[in-house]
């Protein structure tokens, strides 16, 4: 980067040695609205903001970053307002500070700085922390550990995205509160929109707008919870029709609170339904607009049969349960909330299908014949059915339920493998003494004992599996019998984290298992907690790539799998278990399998 595009009257040192403060030309820096979130200001601060400007110049630098190739060499990342100011008041150069960042990294700067000013409206907050949330890929707790803020401040601020633009307008402006905006969000635009010129133009308090809002009451008719209590409330409107001249008409609800009550409940009861189908469940109003994506094997989203069915194991699989109204509580499952590595995936299966698909060689095209004479449509469905069979896969981070129940799986398996090889059971045993007690030894000692036994020095809790090894391969001279029953039983500690594999028993685990040359395919067998960490696409997948959908309908009658499947997930478990006539013997799904877990491959 040239240094003509700093002020020309800046040098490096001022008289007395004294670094001098770094400005670069207004006309070398540009505004990207892709970067800065704020979406309007308050005329009036912005009026006293420019006078001071005007007066006192920019205090404060600017964050700027450098764009290479650039017709203007330099971006704002954070401080549009004071760069915006100084332009309109025809300044020559502004104070800087020079960072390079990407577009992601520019985004979080701006976005963390914006909610941090003490001036920001709720409302820009809102639109900075939807932002944020995009790019963490809905991780709700990164977010609030970047802004400093609760999980009931973050999802009340996505709440308030949902402002239309013309209450957004209102707040930023100061002719509503924030209360206002509260009571508008949830409603559809139009009528936020007309609800908000009448506060405006009534000039409404929040507590008069909250009243004339419940006293907008809903039909019973329409709701969506068991309205079997409501029949004889005192607060049906049914029960007075023909007391008032005046009334709301037939069976109208006039207890908001009970209203809303019963619609949260009936809410929170789908929450915990679809969880026992899905990974994760989340609202509508707890997401950005675009935060996640329909699942597919095949069509515009589709990432192949293989990675759909590895995908519903992930920990970023799952459903939407809606909130709007007239549909609350509807479940639309089968959604990804990691748009990124959705896009990494759906984009490996179209270039598969388009390798599958390619236009053959004239060489290619002579020796097919009557071969070539096949529709377009028939092999490019063919071909994707091919992509998706034969594409490796693997989740983005496999449920924690699964990975409990693999690790169990692999920590029975340790323990068989500790306690039939004594020289593995030693192995343990002299490196827990030596992490137990060396912070207690003479610094001599550990040093006599790095030289004789072979310890690195910056051995640790957490990658002692490696060394264990290297000493299991030593000959072994004596051994006593409750040494090796101690030592297997390492494998067992409870692992509060649920890190599992980066954690000690879950590392010894597979390191032994390995070691020992078993195959998890011996020893798994099929249960109920394992299919209960399931959601209902994964159990479904288990049965197809095993065979026990075929089997079933060969036994109960064709289709009988389908309608089980149509059931509850309870129900669907306790078939599969009950049903005898099937060995699962042989069968591993493709989570329980060690290279899942341990980084050798794809699962």
């Amino acid at each position: 980067m040239t240094n003509l595009s700093l002020a020309s009257d800046n040098q490096s040192q001022q008289a007395g040695g004294q670094p001098a403060e770094l400005r670069v030309l207004l006309t070398q820096i540009r505004r990207n609205q892709n970067i800065d979130p704020r979406k309007g200001r308050n005329k009036a601060k912005y009026a006293a903001i420019r006078a001071s400007i005007r007066e006192e110049g920019v205090m404060q630098p600017i964050l700027i970053r450098p764009i290479e190739g650039a017709a203007v060499p330099y971006e704002v990342v954070a401080g549009n307002t004071r760069y915006d100011a100084s332009v309109e008041e025809n300044k020559i150069d502004i104070p800087v500070i020079i960072r390079e960042m990407t577009d992601k990294q520019a985004r979080q700067a701006a976005a963390i700085e914006n909610v941090q000013r003490s001036d920001l409206t709720p409302i820009e907050e809102a639109y900075n922390a939807v932002q944020l949330l995009e790019d963490a890929n809905n991780d709700h707790d990164e977010v609030c550990r970047a802004l400093g803020w609760g999980r009931s401040k973050l999802d009340a601020r996505v709440l308030l995205s949902k402002c239309c633009s013309s209450v957004a307008e209102a707040l930023v402006q100061g002719d509503i509160k924030l209360g206002h905006a509260e009571l508008l969000a949830p409603m559809t635009e139009e009528l936020q929109a007309s609800v908000c010129a009448a506060i405006i133009e009534r000039k409404m308090t929040v507590t008069a707008t909250r009243d004339r809002l419940l006293e907008m009451t809903a039909s019973i008719a329409s709701a969506r919870f068991d309205v079997t209590e409501c029949g004889t409330c005192q607060h049906n409107s049914a029960q007075y029709g023909d007391l008032f001249r005046a009334s709301l008409g037939d069976a109208k609800c006039q207890n908001h609170a009970c209203w809303e009550q019963k619609t949260a409940n009936l809410i929170e009861v789908k929450l915990i339904e679809a969880q026992q189908d899905y990974g994760v469940v989340h609202t509508d109003m707890t997401l950005p607009t675009d935060g996640y994506v329909l699942l597919e094997e095949r069509g515009p989203n589709g990432v192949g049969a293989t990675q759909f069915s590895a995908c519903t194991a992930c920990a970023n699989y799952g459903a939407v349960v809606s909130t709007k109204q007239g549909n609350e509580g509807t479940i639309v499952g089968g959604h990804c909330f990691n748009k990124t590595c959705h896009s990494e995936h759906n984009g490996a299966y179209k270039q598969l299908i388009a390798q599958a698909t390619a236009t053959p060689t004239v060489a290619q095209s002579q020796g097919s014949g009557a071969v070539q004479q096949g529709t377009a449509s028939t092999k490019a469905s063919a071909a994707s059915a091919s992509a998706g069979k034969t594409a490796t896969a693997k989740p983005q981070e496999v449920k924690k339920a699964i990975k409990k129940e693999a690790f169990a799986l692999f920590s029975q398996m340790g323990a068989q493998a500790i306690s039939a090889n004594r020289a593995y059971a030693l192995a343990i045993s002299i490196v827990s003494l030596y992490l137990d007690m060396r912070s207690d030894l003479p610094a001599e000692l550990t040093e006599r004992l790095h030289k004789s036994i072979g310890f690195p020095k910056t051995l640790g809790s957490f990658d002692r599996a490696p060394f264990e090894l290297v000493l299991a391969a030593k000959p072994v001279e004596e051994l006593e019998k409750f040494l090796s029953q101690l030592a297997a039983c390492t494998v067992f500690r409870r692992d509060s984290t649920e890190t599992f594999q980066k954690s000690t028993p879950g590392a010894q685990s597979i390191g032994f298992i390995k070691a020992a040359g078993m195959d998890p395919v011996d020893h798994f067998r099929m249960s109920e907690g394992y299919l209960k960490a399931l959601t209902k696409a994964g159990i479904v997948g288990d049965c197809k790539a095993s065979g026990f959908d075929m089997k079933y309908d060969e036994v109960k009658g064709d289709k009988e799998f389908a309608k089980l499947v149509g059931g509850k997930v309870d129900d669907l478990i306790k078939a599969i278990l009950g049903f005898e006539e099937f060995s699962w013997k042989g069968y591993l799904p493709e989570t329980m399998k060690i290279s899942a877990y341990d980084g050798s491959g794809t699962v």
